[in-house]
């Protein structure tokens, strides 16, 4: 009887205990920074989650974006597909995958990106109340 007793306590605990649901928030937009190495010129790219978006030949995809709590030490994840665009792949439908997995603002060299042309890195995830249609939000 003691031991169902504490069976049942421990659970009530485990469901009802206020916890902070985890560390991060899903954001619906990534800022992307995009180096063209052969001309030295730098874009920010504003992507919502679930659009693609080109840079150069790149087309880049934002599946997941999430950023810590205010009250964490800050730091943005996003999840990219990047595919070349080349005219190639486009007649035989492939894509030519250049990049897939999670990126890391703090630490853009963790799962860097390696294309002999173009360099992305991400700058931050964010929410905004609407969805952005191309520019920043306000």
């Amino acid at each position: 009887m003691k031991l169902r007793n504490l069976i049942i306590y421990f659970l009530f605990i485990i469901l009802f205990t206020n916890q902070s649901h985890g560390k991060w928030v899903d954001g619906n937009f990534a800022l992307i920074q995009g180096l063209d190495k052969i001309t030295a010129r730098i874009k920010t790219l504003t992507i919502n989650v679930g659009e693609r978006k080109s840079f150069g030949i790149l087309n880049i995809l934002i599946k997941r974006c999430v950023f810590s709590k205010p009250t964490e030490t800050p730091e943005s994840i996003a999840y990219l597909s990047v595919y070349e665009n080349k005219e190639k792949q486009l007649n035989l439908n492939k894509k030519n995958y250049v990049f897939e997995g999670w990126m890391f603002a703090s630490s853009p060299a963790l799962n860097a990106m390696e294309h002999p042309v173009y360099d992305l890195s991400l700058i931050s995830c964010k929410k905004s109340r609407s969805t952005i249609k191309g520019s920043l939000p306000k």
